[in-house]
């Protein structure tokens, strides 16, 4: 059969390796987008985990009979936070919590040239 014969006849030996270029073109992409949405997700639960923080400790905070600020210290602590200010005025206490950028956001920050800022969160508690 000649080579124009077996083009119009449907003959796919001009397409051989066609797909393991495909594969192999195909794959970085699908490891990019791995990765994005890895960061992605870390990014969302890290400021997850930093707004629960900021609940706990201003609760904590507005349950404190002596010191509402060292309560909140230390409800900060324990979840793995830093206060970073506190103020109570009259019945309303307000708390500011931070923490660091998951490690992968920082090792992927770090390959770009960046610097991730510290994740924080603000929480007020008090009537309404």
């Amino acid at each position: 059969m000649s080579r124009r014969l077996a083009r119009a006849s449907g003959d796919a030996r001009g397409d051989q390796g066609a797909a393991v270029v495909w594969t192999l073109a195909l794959i970085p992409l699908l490891l990019l987008a791995f990765s994005a949405s890895a960061v992605a997700g870390a990014l969302a639960v890290a400021r997850q985990r930093v707004a629960t923080a900021a609940d706990v400790a201003v609760l904590a905070a507005a349950q404190a009979l002596a010191d509402p600020c060292a309560a909140a210290d230390r409800a900060a602590h324990a979840n793995g936070t830093t206060l970073v200010a506190c103020s109570v005025e009259a019945d309303d206490v307000t708390v500011t919590v931070s923490r660091p950028a998951p490690e992968l956001v920082v090792r992927i920050a770090g390959m770009l040239g960046g610097d991730p800022p510290d994740l924080s969160s603000t929480a007020r508690a008090g009537p309404p």
